[in-house]
């Protein structure tokens, strides 16, 4: 498959976080598994566009001095690589995953923007920022272009895939055989296209991307505390380039560097370190995912991390709340204090429930539990996690009530295991096929 983006169509000077629609083309596709030398952009009559170093070396056609029309544009390079061509407009940004789904398909087809996709942020977030509309328009086209296909005159790739449509030369993409579920985000998301018109349309559709990029099931805090920081955070570090593994290495400072404090007593130090930490980990992802620069490395840097730190901050927790340095309590002193016991029966239980979900995961081939059906989707709104356990601690803390507030943690998790564990027994033995969160 080729990629054909039509850069006659862009108005100069727009971006989406950071980036004009055409590098977000380039890139999506890149990601997507597109050789270079298969990416055209073509400007027709204008200058080709600025490319940012990093891609200008890549191999990629630059073609412009050419018709007006795009479909005589198109054609044209339709005849020539006798190949698919999936062609997208330079005013409009793509699902990236129709880049993998596209490359396999070899009628023509037209994917337009009329597809609905259920918001992951609460509607008071859009109070204050702006909202936007969950259900695209089918004015707003890509095309998946087989060989031989006639291609009729068009102003731009939108009004293209109106007329191949009407003359019947190709269908309409549906959502058969798309794999609409995001694991990493936990959600099911239709695949989508939009239209940048205006300022506000742009400022709508940057709006609509970060939703998008949000997880379908996740904890009360993150879904409804967070995004009031993460959204300015994540245009900053879009606009600036920040790249997403340096948020996250922050992040990785940030959380250690929490556990002495927590462990000497210094709450204050180390809920502000905890807090950075919790909030650069939204920041990360979703810098990630809508800059195309998730990699590798990064995923195991930031899943890993979540994985690995809360036992590091429960076992501090303990050592602060029992009030004697780490070196004495290595050396005995404050063994037979209960919150010892407590701390031991916590870990041992924040592994078991790991392990607990990694066997539905193993069974539906990397899907997790809480993405099986809405009710689990909304169970992780409050389970056993970093984001419930750090704002009770401090609360219980600020209260003097630390000890108590550890134990009540304790039994939070031991619950949690319980449902996960009676969960996964009642799915597998009924032989449930997963339903989905939005």
């Amino acid at each position: 498959m080729h990629v054909w983006i039509d850069a006659a169509a862009a108005e100069p000077g727009v971006t989406v976080f950071g980036m004009s629609p055409i590098e977000r083309h380039v890139r999506a596709a890149l990601k997507g598994g597109v050789p270079a030398a298969h990416v055209v952009i073509d400007s027709g009559e204008r200058s080709p566009p600025p490319l940012p170093a990093d891609l200008a070396g890549l191999g990629l056609r630059l073609v412009g001095g050419q018709s007006s029309d795009t479909g005589a544009r198109l054609a044209a390079f339709s005849a020539s690589v006798a190949d698919t061509v999936f062609a997208v407009a330079g005013d409009s940004v793509v699902d990236p995953r129709l880049f993998v789904h596209l490359a396999t398909r070899q009628a023509s087809l037209v994917v337009t923007g009329d597809t609905t996709v259920p918001r992951a942020l609460a509607r008071a977030w859009s109070a204050v920022y702006g909202g936007w509309s969950q259900t695209g328009s089918a004015a707003d086209c890509a095309v998946l272009l087989a060989p031989g296909t006639p291609v009729p005159a068009a102003a731009d790739v939108h009004a293209l895939g109106a007329a191949l449509l009407a003359a019947g030369a190709a269908q309409l993409l549906t959502a058969e055989g798309f794999d609409a579920h995001v694991a990493l985000q936990r959600r099911d998301v239709p695949f989508w296209v939009r239209r940048i018109g205006d300022a506000a349309s742009r400022a709508a559709v940057e709006r609509f991307l970060f939703d998008a990029s949000y997880k379908g099931s996740t904890d009360v805090f993150t879904r409804y505390v967070y995004p009031y920081l993460v959204w300015p955070l994540t245009r900053l570090a879009t606009r600036w380039r920040v790249h997403p593994n340096t948020i996250t290495w922050v992040g990785i400072v940030a959380t250690f560097a929490a556990v002495p404090c927590f462990a000497l007593g210094w709450w204050a130090w180390g809920f502000v370190l905890a807090y950075v930490m919790s909030v650069l980990d939204s920041v990360d992802g979703k810098v990630a995912r809508l800059t195309f620069t998730s990699s590798a490395l990064g995923n195991v840097l930031d899943h890993g991390l979540d994985i690995v730190h809360p036992p590091f901050w429960y076992a501090a927790w303990a050592i602060g709340l029992i009030g004697v340095s780490p070196q004495a309590l290595w050396q005995g002193g404050g063994a037979s204090d209960p919150l010892v016991g407590a701390a031991i029966a916590l870990l041992a239980l924040y592994v078991a429930d790991r392990l607990v979900l990694a066997v539905y995961k193993w069974r539906y081939k990397g899907r997790g539990l809480h993405a099986h059906a809405p009710i689990d989707g909304a169970v992780r709104a409050v389970i056993a996690r970093r984001n419930i356990f750090l704002p009770l601690f401090l609360v219980g803390v600020a209260l003097g009530l630390g000890r108590e507030t550890f134990w009540l943690i304790l039994a939070w998790q031991a619950a949690t295991v319980a449902w996960h564990a009676g969960r996964t027994v009642w799915i597998l033995a009924r032989k449930e096929a997963p339903r989905g969160v939005h």
